[in-house]
Parts: C-alpha cells; structure tokens; sequence
C-alpha cells in the first residue's frame, strides 16, 4: 500500500494517512537531470560501496527504479533522488570512465513527495533506502539537517526512529570532530559510530588535532576496537605530560587586605633553566578593584621601561 505523508504537524503527532493505490509507472530519465535530493538520509557513500555498485550495474543492469520527486528552486527542472543515489553515482562512474551506455536510469517519480516537506522527505527517504542500513554518520547529518530547519527535538525523533533522546545526544560528537577527520570517516562510515566519535572528539581536546587525526587513520587501518582506541588516547596523553617541564615554587606570599586573605602572590622556577615567572591570583574588594588595576599597570610599565 502506498503511504501518504500529511502536513507536517500531523507528522510530527506521528500521524500517516493511507491512499488508494496508485499505479507504479517506471520512466527513464537523463543522468544530468538526476541529482540527490538534500534530505535523503544515506549521506556517506564511500567509494567502494559505488565501485561495487557500478559493477553489479555492468554484470546484472539496473534490478531497482529509483525514486525522485521534481526538484524546486536551485533544482528546477532537475529530479531530487531520495532513494538510489549511490546507483546515480555508479552509472556516471561507469560513463566516465568507459563511456558506457549509462545515459538514463529507470526512476519512479513519486506524485506523494512534497519538496517543501523535508521532514516527510527524510521519513520517505528512510522508507525506501533499504539496500544499505544508514551509519551514524548519515544520522548525524540528516539530524543535523533537520535541526537547522527548526524542527522539534520529539519531531525529528519520529523522523529518525529513535526511541530515547539519549541518541540524539550520542550523535552530537560528529559536530565537534575537525573536517580532517570527518574525511577519514565518510570514507568508512560503518567503522566510525557514534561512540567512537566521541572517543575522537576527547582526542582532540586533550592531544590536539594533529594527533587525533593520526589516532583516527589507526582507527581505520587497526581496525581498532572501543577499548583499543581509549587505551591509544591515554598512551599519547602520558607521552605529552611526561615532557611537560616540572615548575616549583621559590617564594610565595599570601596577600590579606583588613585580615581577611585576598590572594597569593608566587615567584615559580622552571626545573630545567633559570627561567622565573610572576603567578598573582588576588580577588580585591569591589571597591579596591579599579585601584588595584591603575597600580598593578604602573607596576608592569616600570618593569617593562627596567627590561
């Protein structure tokens, strides 16, 4: 039976209105005029998932129309594939590099997909794409989409088929990893969930981008488990804080103003050179505070003109 998605509020209710069959009409379109639809929900295809389907497409043709919708807009009179990108991709690889007879593709335009309905467009989207299961990547991103298109949080829950908020949150690790790692991840998006984003992100806030990035080509090349990876991260941090340089204390003094104590001032030494620095932590009355700041930019101005 086919499905009928309503207006959007009653999608986001999870209501879906059934219709009378329509008839299935299959149409040959130009590759040219093809182009993937923003809200399809399978956004990383990674080169081999499309050399595999250029092959499959040379040896047994074309086994499944793909779905579109007439694109609006920047897509006037194109056609938005929300399910069969990654056979779209194939046929031009095929033509390009053989010169193939790839110049249409079976499609079936869908008179039930509204182009201003990109909440319905994903859930269509998720209904139809069912050669490969979608990665945490693809979820990340069309979440992300969905986001920024203002839908509600319990919205965009039905769209994806998430039971638990707790997904959502997961999925939010993407947002924080540098593109140079996300180009590592789009090229194996299975490899890469949810949890080891996470694992990354932390990677990067303790060790640097550089290093993360190295950590996450081990990910790929190791195929490095959860645990494997934590234990990577912890290693290289205690590489990084065993080189940091021991600094002690040579003299300090506490600074009280109408005895109560308002801060400390200390000299510290760096263990390997003669090398001093000032350490001043002081919360000053409210009333002495722009008192304290006219003195302390004398001060700094003297040991300047001394140096």
């Amino acid at each position: 039976m086919e499905m009928k998605l309503r207006d959007e509020e009653n999608i986001s209710q999870g209501e879906i209105t059934p219709v009378s069959p329509a008839p299935v009409i299959i149409q040959k379109i130009r590759l040219d005029l093809l182009v993937p639809s923003p809200y399809n929900s399978r956004k990383f295809r990674p080169e081999q998932s499309i050399q595999d389907m250029a092959q499959s497409l040379r040896e047994h043709g074309q086994r499944e129309a793909l779905r579109v919708y007439p694109g609006e807009g920047e897509q006037q009179g194109k056609y938005a594939v929300v399910s069969g990108v990654t056979r779209l991709l194939a046929a031009k690889s095929l033509n390009a590099l053989e010169a193939s007879d790839w110049q249409t593709l079976d499609v079936i335009v869908d008179p039930t997909l509204n182009p201003n309905n990109p909440l319905a467009l994903v859930i269509a989207s998720r209904i139809h794409n069912s050669m490969s299961k979608e990665t945490d990547m693809d979820h990340a991103a069309t979440v992300a989409d969905l986001e920024e298109k203002g839908y509600s949080q319990e919205a965009i829950m039905l769209a994806m088929g998430f039971k638990t908020t707790s997904k959502l949150y997961r999925l939010r690790a993407f947002k924080n990893l540098p593109q140079a790692i996300l180009n590592i991840a789009a090229q194996h998006p299975n490899k890469v969930t949810a949890e080891f984003a996470d694992i990354l992100k932390n990677a990067v806030s303790q060790l640097g981008e550089e290093k993360a990035v190295l950590l996450a080509e081990e990910l790929i090349s190791k195929k490095l488990s959860k645990r494997k990876l934590i234990e990577r991260v912890k290693t290289e941090y205690r590489k990084i804080a065993s080189t940091f340089v021991r600094v002690t204390k040579e003299r300090g003094a506490l600074l009280h103003f109408a005895n109560r104590k308002i801060g400390e001032l200390r000299v510290m030494r760096h263990s390997d050179s003669d090398k001093q620095e000032v350490q001043l932590k002081i919360q000053p009355p409210e009333d002495a505070t722009q008192d304290f700041f006219v003195e302390l930019e004398s001060f700094i101005q003297r040991v300047m003109e001394k140096w």
